[in-house]
């Protein structure tokens, strides 16, 4: 397979709109047919080029210039090609979730044309024929460490009857939702030199297969992202597609959406991640996952993810921060979001016997009793405050709230080789700008583990 692939798209440019901005060019600006080229990497994440060729009279790139200075979008100005012939339906881009990068003239010619050259982010491309499968996403490298693990080769070379390119491979159907997913390695070669050489080449893959053709190819779109978000949940690095065939049942005469995306993959070749022992493989983990609960808690899983990934790269003190936020985060989630039918509440104060008043007064009466044994020079001001500290000592601690969540998601606070007073004492010190107290290595692997327990008991 060849890096690099490029598909001849005709367009519309559609510049009328704008013809007293375009007045000062020689020349006419209104709605014109041009020759384009879509230049991208099949094989990994890179801008993809959009080469549109003009004759030099037209001065398009000037244009361009002027209008993007003018603040128009000029991936607004591309449309679909006209065609004379109702049964030809020329391919056509849809730019809804568009970023352009970039866009420069180049200085030579192709035939009598010039050209300008767009470079862009994430697009999609309509295309008339039917892609056989559902859907298809193309992996970065992420996945591809971990995928040549579920394949076992044949002794290629020997010429046996039954020598076999693939000896094994542990991939297989598994349901998501309305559809089945597996991941595969797609094999090429080339020709090396001399000719006696050969060179195989992979690329990971992940295909969806939905067997009643009903699911709209914006669904599958989606359902390619949970997926690729339960699998950087699970090897514990990103995993992101850069390129989806998909398939189209609810437009007339176009059969495929292909989409573009420019993923930043930051390359993590560890082979090492928390679940490896829980789960022998990727298949095995989304299994034990409930799709209903997984889609609605998918905002809240889309945030924690990238930060717990994130930790790699920081040190103690950060990756405690962060750590310590995520759960913090799932808690005030669901105190507002019942799980499985059941509120969550804090227990913020105990509970006292006698009304409102008396119990106030019982408790600034023992605080006053308390000013006994203060200093003569601080009784006055003890004195005077005595009735700020009532509602502090009415409220239960954070030790509390922190175990009570815990216990609410039916986990065991004893599981975790660490006191929860102390990793609130050391985030209340980092805090206010101390250094904390202890060794935040152990601290931050069992409030890693505590994540993953909690991730998974509201999506199992």
């Amino acid at each position: 397979m060849k890096d690099y692939f490029q598909n001849d798209v005709p367009i519309l440019l559609k510049l009328s709109e704008h013809k007293e901005l375009l007045d000062g060019f020689p020349g006419e600006s209104g709605d014109s047919q041009f020759d384009a080229r879509l230049i991208y990497n099949q094989r990994r994440p890179e801008e993809a080029q959009l080469i549109i060729y003009y004759k030099p009279s037209d001065h398009l790139y000037q244009k361009f210039r002027a209008l993007a200075e003018a603040g128009t979008s000029i991936l607004d100005l591309v449309n679909p090609a006209l065609s004379p012939y109702e049964w030809v339906n020329p391919e056509f881009f849809e730019f809804s979730e568009s970023s352009l990068i970039d866009f420069h003239e180049t200085n030579y010619f192709d035939h009598d044309k010039k050209s300008v050259i767009l470079v862009l982010r994430n697009f999609c491309l309509f295309q008339n024929g039917r892609y056989a499968a559902a859907a298809r996403f193309s992996l970065a490298d992420n996945a591809l460490s971990h995928l040549t693990g579920y394949i076992q080769y044949g002794q290629l070379g020997t010429y046996d009857s039954d020598d076999k390119f693939i000896e094994r491979n542990h991939n297989r159907w598994t349901r998501f939702g309305p559809v089945e997913f597996m991941l595969s390695l797609s094999h090429s070669y080339k020709q090396g030199e001399p000719k006696k050489d050969f060179v195989i080449t992979r690329d990971a893959q992940l295909v969806l297969r939905d067997d009643s053709e009903k699911v709209k190819d914006l669904d599958l779109l989606s359902l390619g992202e949970d997926l690729c978000l339960l699998m950087s949940l699970y090897w514990e690095k990103n995993i992101d597609f850069f390129n989806a065939l998909l398939r189209v049942n609810d437009r007339d005469n176009y059969g495929t959406r292909e989409v573009f995306k420019l993923s930043g993959d930051n390359f993590d070749s560890s082979q090492e991640f928390h679940l490896k022992d829980k789960y022998q493989n990727i298949y095995d983990f989304a299994d034990s996952v409930n799709f209903e609960k997984f889609q609605t808690f998918r905002e809240l899983i889309q945030e924690a993810v990238p930060r717990l990934l994130r930790i790699k790269h920081l040190d103690d003190i950060s990756a405690f921060m962060v750590l310590y936020n995520i759960v913090e985060k799932f808690r005030n989630y669901f105190l507002n979001e019942p799980l499985d039918g059941s509120a969550f509440t804090v227990k913020e104060e105990y509970v006292f016997t006698g009304s409102e008043g008396s119990i106030n007064r019982f408790i600034k009466k023992k605080i006053k009793e308390i000013c006994e044994i203060v200093a003569d020079a601080d009784k006055q001001e003890f004195d005077s405050k005595a009735f700020e500290k009532v509602s502090f000592i009415k409220k239960t601690g954070l030790i509390d709230q922190f175990e009570g969540f815990i216990k609410y998601l039916n986990l065991d606070p004893d599981d975790y080789d660490v006191e929860f007073g102390q990793l609130i004492k050391a985030r209340n010190l980092i805090y206010h700008g101390n250094p904390p107290d202890r060794d935040l290595s152990l601290c931050n692997k069992e409030l890693k583990a505590l994540v993953y327990d909690i991730t998974l008991a509201i999506i199992a």
